[in-house]
């Protein structure tokens, strides 16, 4: 794994963005929802957004069509400060979006609109002018991995970080409605994780990824493909660390009052990678994963929200003695 602060960008994202819709009123089913507020969105744009607020240096390939949801998405990244040179615009293609409603404490339903979507026709030729060699981690995720050239562009984007140094994560981001079956995603995702040096993904993910009923299982066959760190995200329990030859590492949550967790995987990821590139052991960045993860439950959306590396520290002083601070010590 490199830790190489030479290069120009600490990291590079790859795959999806869009514009998410999300329900203003909370509490309510969609058909007494009146207004909605927009933000940006998916996985990869999440990251890259909340890498840059914790100061790491970020550049997102993704791709958005020529239509004002397009102009949406690429002026706020360039706000945020992430570099998206990049990253294609393809006329006959749309950008894709989310409609979410919130009815906390555990209903969150999401519609997709992904047909004919610009991220999805990322290619090869996208990979090879992306500064993957100039970038210290690569983030790529399983949603990527639903049709092609995507799905050739994500491998290959993988297998060239490997060859040239570059840290591989891979988020599963199992999103059930855009598969064809879960035997297909299973097989893509996995080959994806054959590449990577750290897999993220709920317990639910890695088992539909690994094909396994149980959460051991899952996790055994998952490291099996040559992945050295599994994290299972666990929510209010926290996460759960898995390395080849080694028992289950729990890592501790930080309590606290949900309003929307659709945010939480990804700001989970920004905070992991932020740890990862001080050096950190898996463990401790996983902490910091977690708390990036609770401060983003308590918000409205996702990549508006993202917390700095200051407020993630303010969160970290209020927490209870007896709760471990990434930033004390190494695990």
């Amino acid at each position: 794994m490199t830790t190489d602060s030479r290069r120009d960008f600490d990291v590079l994202c790859m795959g999806r963005s869009c514009i998410d819709l999300y329900a203003h009123q909370m509490g309510v089913p969609i058909t007494r929802v009146t207004s909605f507020d927009a933000y940006v969105g998916g996985c990869p744009t999440n990251v890259s957004v909340g890498s840059r607020r914790l100061g790491l240096r970020v550049a997102l390939l993704t791709a958005v069509g020529g239509d004002q949801v397009g102009d949406f998405v690429l002026d706020f990244l360039a706000r945020e400060g992430i570099d998206t040179s990049c990253s294609p615009r393809f006329p006959d293609r749309r950008t894709s979006a989310a409609i979410v409603t919130i009815q906390p404490p555990d209903q969150f339903p999401l519609t997709l609109y992904r047909d004919n979507c610009a991220d999805l026709a990322i290619s090869t030729d996208d990979v090879r002018r992306a500064p993957i060699a100039q970038s210290r981690v690569l983030f790529v995720t399983g949603t990527a991995l639903s049709g092609d050239p995507s799905r050739t562009a994500t491998i290959v984007a993988a297998e060239t970080a490997r060859q040239v140094g570059t840290t591989v994560v891979a988020d599963i981001d199992y999103r059930a409605g855009i598969w064809p079956s879960l035997a297909e995603f299973g097989a893509n995702v996995r080959t994806l994780v054959r590449h990577a040096d750290v897999t993220l993904g709920t317990a639910e993910e890695v088992r539909a990824a690994a094909g396994e009923c149980s959460d051991e299982a899952a996790a055994e066959r998952l490291l099996a493909t040559g992945c050295p760190v599994l994290i299972v995200k666990r929510g209010a329990e926290g996460a759960l660390l898995w390395q080849r030859g080694a028992a289950p590492v729990p890592i501790a949550p930080y309590p606290v009052s949900v309003v929307n967790v659709l945010g939480a995987g990804d700001a989970f990821a920004s905070g992991f990678i932020y740890g990862f590139l001080q050096g950190w052991s898996p463990a401790r960045a996983a902490r910091m994963g977690n708390a990036t993860g609770a401060i983003i439950v308590t918000r409205h959306g996702c990549a508006n929200f993202m917390p700095t590396l200051p407020e993630v520290d303010a969160f970290l002083a209020q927490q209870p003695a007896a709760i471990d601070n990434p930033h004390d010590s190494l695990v």
